[in-house]
């Protein structure tokens, strides 16, 4: 599994079990087809807290699938073995 594929599928599970999301979709489906936008903006947000970094709105709005979003987070140098934030 790559880096990516980690990020994604870390993701993935913040979507279903730490925010409690009823997200069916997988790494390549667009996220807002699934998300409301308040889902989307807690999905942002945990993911900031949880990789320790910070997305600027262009990035985030830029970025339409968890592939996408992983590939970014990957680019700022997160990693799955980022510890979440205190």
């Amino acid at each position: 599994m790559t880096r990516e594929e980690a990020i994604a599928a870390e993701i993935l599970r913040m979507a279903r079990e730490d925010l409690g999301f009823a997200y069916q979709g997988g790494p390549d489906d667009e996220m807002a087809s699934r998300l409301d936008s308040l889902q989307l903006l807690s999905l942002v947000v945990a993911v900031e807290d949880r990789f320790r970094v910070r997305l600027e709105d262009d990035d985030a709005a830029g970025t339409r699938t968890l592939a996408e979003l992983a590939r970014l987070l990957s680019g700022k140098g997160a990693s799955v073995e980022a510890e979440a934030a205190p």
